[in-house]
């Protein structure tokens, strides 16, 4: 059940360089805490946010989850609206593991994320997808990990594209 009635899709933007060579194992399974930071931007709707240039860990191989790309949905968003334009961490715990997908909106230019009670829509960019390098002109099969948030803390008063 979502807390409040915004929706907040956070999209990981990986960066395999950094990952240490070991299988991911349950770390991103239900009950599992893990911690990101990132970047929020606003989503096309009223009260939905995007977390992008992310950064998570327990640091992981790649950003695949169970059923394709792994992305967070946050079930309580009422303090993210203070963090527009800010870079945060925040940690949670994962309430659920859910198969998902994204839709390509506008010609591919912007993505739906399609999640519990209400959608996110978002450039494509923000989503770490682009018209060029999508698979096909289908939905994308995502991982949507569900996650109770502990803990918000901003770590910077902007956004910086490397985090």
């Amino acid at each position: 059940m979502l807390v409040s009635v915004a929706a907040l899709a956070l999209v990981l933007g990986m960066t395999p360089a950094t990952a240490q060579e070991q299988p991911d194992g349950k770390k991103y399974d239900k009950g599992s805490t893990v911690t990101l930071q990132g970047c929020v931007v606003a989503g096309e709707q009223k009260d939905t946010f995007v977390l992008t240039n992310v950064r998570e860990w327990p640091i992981a191989n790649s950003d695949i989850g169970k059923h394709g790309k792994r992305m967070y949905w946050i079930e309580k968003t009422d303090k993210m609206k203070d963090h527009l334009g800010h870079t945060i961490r925040l940690t949670g715990k994962i309430t659920s593991v859910e198969k998902s997908e994204m839709e390509f909106k506008d010609g591919g230019f912007k993505v739906e994320i399609e999640g519990p009670g209400r959608d996110v829509v978002t450039p494509a960019n923000n989503a770490g997808v682009s018209a060029q390098t999508r698979p096909n002109k289908d939905d994308v099969p995502i991982t949507l990990l569900r996650l109770k948030v502990d803990d918000i803390t901003m770590t910077a008063s902007t956004c910086s594209s490397t985090l």
